[in-house]
């Protein structure tokens, strides 16, 4: 009993009761399964028991599939909703999308090892949703904390320090949870190397992973701001990638950074008014088809650099950020071009090259950091990681950070 209630629970709507049999002994060790003969039987199970993810058949007497989903969405939002059929039909499918807000559309006969996967990422989907609500509410919490602080500051200013530093902090570590894990890129690259340095303790520079069928898509972005206010974007930039990335069948750099575009613009309720603050993001995204050796590239303000054989390669993105601009419906731009063996791919914010420093205190520039990058090329990755983290000590000197930095370099 007790294993049972530990299991995952999901819902299996089918009016044939054959059909109910075996996806219950098809997955019953697999996750805490309620069947259901009806829609209304299901919403009555869902009145019982917190259900997260939905499986139902679209043929059913009384209610339809989609008039079930349609039902649920109301009181239960956050639930995945699937829907199971052995018609093939477009407009049904259209359907299921638009009202029912489907999460995949799996045509019957299905196969145990195809399902579980598509239930498994429906969870997966579950809880990450769960997870960046309770760490964006985190941060919220953690900012009125600092702005009641900041009120009380002279009498408190010492302890006042103590406990935004141990707030940030905190901060910190819920923003690298969301950050993917070294492990993902040992897992899809021969070498690589992320050097970041942060501003302040928070970053509002970010990089994303997302690997779906054969394809691996890498971002890099720098948003408005840096600390709390920029670590606020950056939450919300990851939050709509693994939405985006979740979502879509055909995987295109430009049409991702499209639908990022307009995902900020309206959480934001960016208008174009005047005066009105235009926060948003630069990026460079990259997606990596290692079966036909082909690297997708669109940018946002942001270019990526490949060295090949001792030269630079530099694709430019295009000059319009993920935010509001003048010419908001114009599409990004999608580059490809076949990928070698051993190519050294560089993804990079502006943290770098505008730092101030030298004899003359000035900032770097994008020309001496292709120098350096053609120069250290032949090192390991690794190495090439703490050469430029030791050029830009050097280079910085005793002046101030200006901004964060964060540079991502992977081999082919």
């Amino acid at each position: 009993m007790s294993n049972k209630k530990s299991l995952p629970p999901i819902l299996y709507v089918d009016d044939e009761e054959d059909n109910l049999v075996v996806f219950n002994s098809t997955f019953r060790r697999d996750y805490e399964v309620h069947l259901a003969k009806s829609g209304m039987e299901g919403l009555e199970i869902m009145k019982k028991h917190l259900i997260h993810v939905i499986i139902t058949d679209q043929r059913m007497p009384e209610m339809t599939g989609i008039q079930f989903l349609e039902k649920v969405i109301p009181d239960y939002p956050d639930c995945i909703r699937m829907i199971l059929t052995g018609f093939s039909d477009i407009e049904a499918i259209i359907q299921a999308i638009n009202t029912g807000r489907v999460y995949r559309y799996i045509t019957k006969p299905w196969s145990r090892e195809e399902l579980k996967i598509n239930i498994d990422k429906g969870l997966e989907t579950y809880y990450l949703r769960e997870q960046n609500r309770k760490l964006i509410d985190d941060l919220k919490e953690a900012n009125q904390t600092l702005e009641q602080k900041v009120i009380d500051r002279t009498r408190m200013i010492e302890a006042q320090k103590s406990e935004i530093t141990s707030s940030i902090q905190y901060a910190r570590r819920i923003q690298n949870a969301l950050l993917p894990r070294e492990e993902e890129f040992k897992r899809h690259f021969q070498s690589f190397f992320i050097l970041s340095k942060p501003k302040d303790i928070v970053s509002g520079d970010f990089y994303w992973l997302g690997v779906k069928d054969d394809k691996i898509v890498i971002a890099v972005a720098d948003c408005t701001g840096h600390g709390v206010p920029g670590a606020f974007m950056s939450l919300l930039g990851v939050s709509f990638l693994n939405e985006i990335h979740n979502k879509s069948v055909t995987i295109r750099a430009n049409e991702i950074l499209n639908q990022l575009r307009d995902h900020v613009i309206k959480s934001l309720h960016q208008t174009g008014r005047n005066r009105e603050a235009r926060d948003g993001m630069e990026i460079a995204m990259c997606v990596i088809d290692k079966v036909k050796s082909k690297l997708q590239f669109s940018g946002a303000f942001r270019p990526l650099y490949i060295v090949r054989k001792g030269e630079i390669i530099e694709m430019n993105g295009d000059n319009m950020p993920i935010g509001l601009y003048e010419e908001e419906d114009i599409s990004f731009t999608n580059k490809e071009m076949q990928f070698e063996k051993d190519d050294l791919v560089y993804f990079f914010t502006d943290g770098y090259i505008d730092q101030m420093g030298g004899e003359s205190r000035k900032t770097y520039r994008s020309q001496n950091f292709k120098k350096l990058l053609l120069n250290i090329h032949n090192n390991s990755l690794p190495e090439q990681k703490e050469i430029l983290e030791k050029n830009y000590n050097d280079w910085r000197g005793m002046n101030d950070q200006l901004d964060d930095i964060l540079i991502v370099g992977i081999k082919m």
